[in-house]
């Protein structure tokens, strides 16, 4: 699947390269330290788990250092995901449950840390609130004439109030960003579904006539 919007994207990507050859690259230096820590634990008790977590976390700021591209594939932001998601879990173990449901076929550009952002918010603002924790759940597939990006947490929800100041497009952090994104770039429509103590089902619908099967 790629991209077929090409007017948009030719205008996002030559700005960018009319931007400095190289941005300055940000760290979550809080996660950064707290996984350098599990290692050093894991490093006694099991060696091999690990060696692991060191190839993920090598992984994951191997992604920050060199995808300097404002657009980067699906693909790509799914396996820096996965990586982030690795650590978290060998870190929080029985809090953090994950679950993916991917269709491998489906790669397209998209905004990157577009969806990492929004994963990253519903594990520390949402699942990681609550004493026990919860799940997080990642699916992307093709329905009928949409392709459909759903990222779900059963963590503390939010207000209806900020759900409609996001659809609004005013400034609530990742999700309005990622709402303006994706309606510039290919027409989708963000659904956001979400209950006090109950969690939050984000769906991003995008027409599949806006983007090209192959």
């Amino acid at each position: 699947m790629r991209v077929n919007n090409i007017s948009e994207l030719d205008e996002l990507q030559s700005n960018q390269v009319k931007k400095e050859p190289k941005r300055m690259v940000s760290f979550n230096q809080h996660f950064i330290f707290n996984t350098l820590n599990s290692i050093v634990s894991l490093c006694r008790v099991n060696p091999e788990e690990a060696r692991k977590v060191v190839l993920e976390l090598s992984s994951y700021l191997r992604f920050n250092t060199n995808v300097t591209d404002e657009l980067i594939f699906l693909c790509q932001e799914i396996e820096y995901i996965k990586s982030y998601l690795y650590i978290q879990k060998i870190r929080f173990g029985e809090r953090l449950n994950i679950i993916y449901n991917i269709e491998e076929n489906i790669n397209f550009l998209i905004p990157k840390n577009s969806l990492y952002n929004l994963i990253d918010n519903a594990i520390n603002h949402g699942i990681l609130k609550k004493n026990y924790g919860g799940t997080l759940t990642l699916m992307v597939k093709q329905h009928k004439e949409k392709v459909v990006i759903n990222i779900k947490d059963d963590g503390v929800g939010m207000e209806g109030a900020q759900i409609i100041r996001i659809l609004n497009n005013e400034k609530c952090g990742s999700l309005s960003t990622l709402n303006s994104q994706y309606e510039k770039l290919y027409n989708a429509k963000l659904e956001i579904s979400s209950k006090l103590r109950s969690g939050t089902y984000i769906t991003i619908n995008i027409p599949i006539e806006n983007v090209e099967c192959g």
